[in-house]
């Protein structure tokens, strides 16, 4: 379990950071050389998540090749946690409902991408 929590869950929500990261730096350009209004952006930022989710759910269980939803589902709620974390700690306040349903999104993506991930061929040495 150790070595599971470590190794693949540690890889899926690694990736979903790096890929966060990313692409706040492009939405950030986007927003300061463009005429892009702040509602695009929201909506840009909503399937930018959605998406880098399941690809992170996606990673961690090709990475783990058993158990995809769950895979899923523990890199999803881990990387909600910490969010929420972030929030209380550095913003000072707590979460709102329409957060929390952002968040089931989230996680939803997530388990979502580790079924699928789990179900990808894998790669044969040759």
């Amino acid at each position: 379990m150790k070595k599971f929590l470590q190794g693949v869950l540690g890889y899926g929500v690694g990736s979903i950071f790096i890929l966060m990261i990313l692409f706040s730096a492009v939405l950030a350009s986007l927003l300061r050389f463009t005429t892009m209004d702040t509602d695009t952006l929201n909506q840009l930022s909503l399937i930018a998540g959605l998406t880098i989710l399941a690809l992170g759910g996606l990673l961690a269980a090709y990475k783990a090749r058993q158990k995809g939803w769950f895979t899923g589902l523990l890199t999803g709620l881990i990387f909600i946690v910490i969010m929420i974390l972030f929030q209380i700690i550095f913003e000072n306040r707590w979460v709102s409902v329409a957060q929390l349903s952002y968040f089931g999104g989230l996680v939803l993506a997530a388990t979502l991408g580790g079924m699928i991930g789990v179900n990808m061929p894998s790669r044969k040495a040759q």
